[in-house]
């Protein structure tokens, strides 16, 4: 396992359920080569990540997922390479971190008028030490609670777009956030592309790929989610355009979806990774 990597994992600073250094022995521990931690709307974890010891060699990568949307459709943006320390992307995710804090207890509102109660208590329990709370923290209280029988079910009933307990939230503009990216020489990539709804691939990749993206994730574990279009159009989008073909489990501990190590693309990805940041860092 040490030529591969997985390149998309969520600690507990945002959805996962394990720290940082938790992920970095498990990671170590089954002889993964490299990971990236990429939690949602939220740079803290990385210090932890890339500071703590781990029992065997492993290229750590710290990164970040951004929410955006580009002519209506919402992008899920990977960031590789980031740095966490004072930034222009670091104030603009406080804001989008806010907005979140102030999503979740509206969804909970929702949830308690449909007979579902949820207490402060569950929520304080799921939360604590939470920097980025979002449905996944919810659909996990659903579980506990009986409500539901797993994760999925909570959001194919209550919180996934267009069911009785989803709010919408606010998104970085796409093209702002590889911008964003940019700036601090990461490297920006786009996820799970075929969860975009109504999207052409080639024409979605052309035209942020004029705007510095320099990435796709292909590799991908989609499960029950409805996915749009074909990973053979979306290899060949790549391969026309130059960009960097990634892929990761999206880990966040929850069993019923797939487990670190499970999606993995060969390590030397992370090279071409550093490539793109080491060029974006010269003036």
């Amino acid at each position: 396992m040490k030529d591969r990597a997985d390149l998309h994992l969520h600690s507990n600073v945002s959805d996962g359920l394990e720290s940082p250094e938790r992920l970095v022995k498990r990671a170590a521990g089954m002889g993964l080569g490299g990971i990236a931690l990429t939690d949602h709307d939220v740079l803290d974890g990385n210090e932890e990540f890339l500071s703590c010891d781990a029992p065997e060699p492993l290229q750590r990568v710290p990164g970040v997922e951004i929410s955006t949307e580009y002519r209506g459709l919402e992008i899920h943006l990977l960031g590789y390479f980031v740095s966490w320390g004072p930034s222009s992307l670091r104030n603009r995710l406080r804001g989008v971190g806010k907005i979140r804090r102030e999503r979740f207890p509206r969804m909970v509102r929702r949830l308690n008028t449909m007979g579902i109660e949820i207490a402060e208590s569950d929520i304080d329990e799921e939360l604590r030490g939470v920097k980025s709370p979002g449905r996944p923290h919810l659909a996990r209280i659903l579980v506990d609670k009986g409500v539901v029988e797993d994760t999925q079910e909570a959001f194919d009933r209550f919180l996934a777009r267009g069911r009785p307990a989803y709010v919408p939230k606010e998104r970085i503009d796409t093209v702002e956030a590889i911008r964003l990216l940019m700036d601090m020489a990461a490297v920006p990539v786009i996820a799970h592309p075929l969860m975009i709804a109504e999207a052409d691939h080639f024409e979605l990749l052309s035209g942020l790929r004029a705007h510095g993206l320099e990435g796709v994730e292909v590799e991908y574990d989609y499960g029950n989610v409805a996915t749009h279009g074909s990973l053979e159009s979306l290899r060949s989008a790549a391969e026309k355009l130059g960009l960097i073909e990634t892929g990761g489990s999206d880990y966040h501990g929850d069993p019923s979806h797939a487990q670190m190590g499970e999606v993995t693309v060969p390590a030397q990805r992370i090279d071409l990774l550093r490539k793109v940041h080491e060029r974006l860092r010269k003036p």
